[in-house]
C-alpha cells in the first residue's frame, strides 16, 4: 500500500486551503490524516497521542472511505440538503487530492466553484465515473436547485 501523500505535504494543503474553507468541511479532513506530532497543534488540550486516531493515507483506504461515503453523499443531495450536499462534496474534494488526483482534485474543485448546482448531483456523478462506481444506484433522477 503506497501512501500517496507526505505529512508535511497535508499540512501544507491544510494551510493553503483553510481560509477559503471557512466551515472547514474540506480542511478537516486533512487533519485526521496527520499523525499526532503534525495534528497536536490543532487538538483540544490534553488529547493524547494514544487516544489520536490517525487515519491511514494510502490510495486504497481513501477510495474506500470516498466509495462508503458515496451513499451518504446521494442522500443528501437526493433530499435536497443544501449545507449537508455541499458538505459531502468539499469531503470528496479532499479525499480526491488526498488520493494523489491532482488533476482530478482540479477539475472538481473548479466545477464546485464555478458550477455547482442540483445539490452536487453532477459533480457526485463525475466522482463515480472517474472511480468506476455506478452511481445509478443512488441517484434519484431529479435535477432540481429548490427544496420543493
Amino acid at each position: 500500500m503506497q501512501i500517496t501523500r507526505t505529512q508535511d505535504e497535508i499540512l501544507n494543503q491544510y494551510h493553503a486551503r483553510k481560509d477559503i474553507d471557512v466551515l472547514g468541511f474540506e480542511v478537516q479532513e486533512y487533519l485526521f490524516h496527520l499523525d499526532y506530532d503534525h495534528v497536536k497543534e490543532f487538538l483540544k488540550e490534553g488529547v493524547t497521542e494514544k487516544e489520536w486516531g490517525l487515519q491511514p493515507c494510502t490510495r486504497d483506504a481513501v477510495l474506500a472511505k470516498m466509495k462508503d461515503y458515496m451513499e451518504f453523499a446521494w442522500d443528501k443531495a437526493n433530499n435536497r440538503r443544501g449545507i449537508s450536499a455541499n458538505r459531502s462534496v468539499m469531503h470528496y474534494i479532499a479525499w480526491i487530492w488526498l488520493a494523489g488526483d491532482d488533476e482530478f482534485f482540479k477539475e472538481i474543485n473548479s466545477d464546485f466553484e464555478n458550477d455547482y448546482h442540483f445539490y452536487g448531483k453532477p459533480i457526485l456523478e463525475k466522482i463515480c465515473k472517474k472511480y468506476g462506481w455506478d452511481y445509478s444506484q443512488w441517484d434519484d433522477g431529479i435535477r432540481s436547485n429548490y427544496e420543493n
